[in-house]
């Protein structure tokens, strides 16, 4: 018992820590700068909450010009409050902006929905959400490997990767809660393929599904993971044909309030509110750009991801299919992510589209880091590397300033962000 107690005080520690982190990174930031947690992208995320429960979706009601002030992540035009993006991250904001709005008169902040208390709401969130992430992520591995590797291999995605960054930095974005989403669907899988299981858990699975689909619509790549991991046959679906049903329904009770926004804001219960913002180079992916590019290139910027990716072989041994088929989806990504019309995804850093798919390449890595422990001489030739790459992302991170100031190729620009002091 003093053991268990021990790892929650632990846990408890480590989440305040991540709490600390964030909002003592955020405390010089002030707001309505790009820097902010409600700016830009972040901003028509969030505009939602106040929309609803504040200003019942009547846009003259909103402060006076707050779109502009905020970076224009939305629009107030013809009456109507216009975000191209869609709910989901403010739905799962919510729970913890209900309760800074609650707070925000008793501690002396106006409640408009866009003071300081909520921007702090957002940082506390992305800690929550980035902390059961890993230990979601870490129950999901304990099936495959032992608990210690299964923890340095969270550790090491954690500080060797962009998680870290849009975990503490960037919190008011998707991609940490659809980190959290996608390794909730990952490790939930193998509940709904066991027999004589409860109907809660299609209900939850199918819920989970909902959210992966309203805080990013192109999160739909990502279900079919769901049999990579996990096999089933048509029989076992049609012998739970009531419990999948009850999935579905829970999936689209989750999408049915987009499709009411859409049809305010757009006059169209489908609608494609990006616009012009396309996979416009489909047919001529900029892979090259997407992974190497100085700007914001993949293995440039989490260079983590080469260890990353050479963990498959490793799996290979242990399992040949998943293996290959991990590694078809990564090059599947990968291509839809490079045919993305603005393949450098604007200010961001180290190719933020992956950053909610690290789970599914967390097992391999994890393989890696096992043969890596068992073996001298892997282990003497790999971890002075693992341990640069992590401090490497680490300054990197900490020497960013939100958006990469060079051009495409720009060698010269990028040594001097390397070389130069953190912020």
């Amino acid at each position: 018992m003093l053991s268990r107690g021990i790892k929650y005080l632990v846990l408890i520690v480590f989440l305040g820590f991540l709490v600390f982190v964030t909002l003592n990174r955020h405390s010089r930031s002030g707001i309505q700068n790009y820097h902010s947690e409600i700016w830009g992208d972040k901003a028509g995320y969030f505009v939602y909450f106040p929309a609803l429960f504040m200003y019942n979706f009547q846009a003259e009601k909103l402060p006076t010009d707050i779109d502009v002030k905020t970076g224009n992540g939305f629009s107030l035009k013809d009456g109507k409050i216009r975000t191209k993006y869609t709910y989901g991250v403010a739905l799962m904001l919510s729970p913890s902006l209900i309760a800074c709005h609650y707070l925000s008169k008793r501690l002396g902040y106006y409640d408009n929905g866009f003071t300081l208390i909520y921007h702090k709401a957002i940082d506390i969130s992305a800690a929550i959400y980035s902390f059961f992430s890993l230990i979601l992520l870490y129950l999901f591995l304990i099936r495959y490997v032992c608990k210690r590797i299964s923890v340095i291999t969270i550790i090491c995605l954690y500080l060797g990767t962009n998680i870290f960054y849009f975990s503490i930095f960037e919190t008011g974005m998707s991609h940490i809660y659809s980190l959290f989403l996608f390794t909730c669907y990952i490790y939930l899988a193998p509940f709904v393929i066991k027999q004589n299981q409860k109907t809660i858990f299609y209900i939850l699975f199918g819920l989970i599904t909902g959210l992966i689909l309203v805080v990013r619509p192109i999160n739909i790549v990502f279900l079919p993971v769901f049999f990579i991991f996990n096999t089933i046959r048509f029989s076992e679906i049609k012998n739970n044909i009531s419990k999948w049903a009850a999935a579905g329904i829970s999936t689209i009770l989750v999408i049915i309030p987009q499709f009411i926004y859409w049809k305010y804001a757009y006059d169209n219960y489908f609608h494609y509110s990006y616009g012009n913002e396309t996979f416009s180079n489909i047919f001529e992916p900029k892979l090259l750009y997407l992974w190497f590019s100085t700007n914001n290139g993949l293995f440039i910027y989490n260079p983590l991801m080469i260890i990353i990716l050479a963990g498959l072989l490793f799996y290979y041994k242990e399992s040949a299919k998943k293996s290959v088929f991990i590694s078809v989806y990564f090059l599947f990504i990968s291509i839809l992510f490079s045919s993305w019309y603005d393949w450098g995804y604007g200010c961001s850093y180290g190719c933020r589209p992956y950053v909610e798919y690290y789970p599914i390449l967390a097992l391999p890595f994890s393989f890696f880091l096992n043969a890596m422990d068992k073996h001298t001489v892997l282990k003497f030739i790999f971890l002075p590397i693992l341990l640069v790459f992590i401090l490497y992302n680490l300054k990197m991170i900490f020497s960013f300033d939100g958006c990469f100031t060079g051009g495409t190729w720009d060698w010269a620009e990028l040594l001097r962000l390397v070389l130069s002091p953190t912020k």
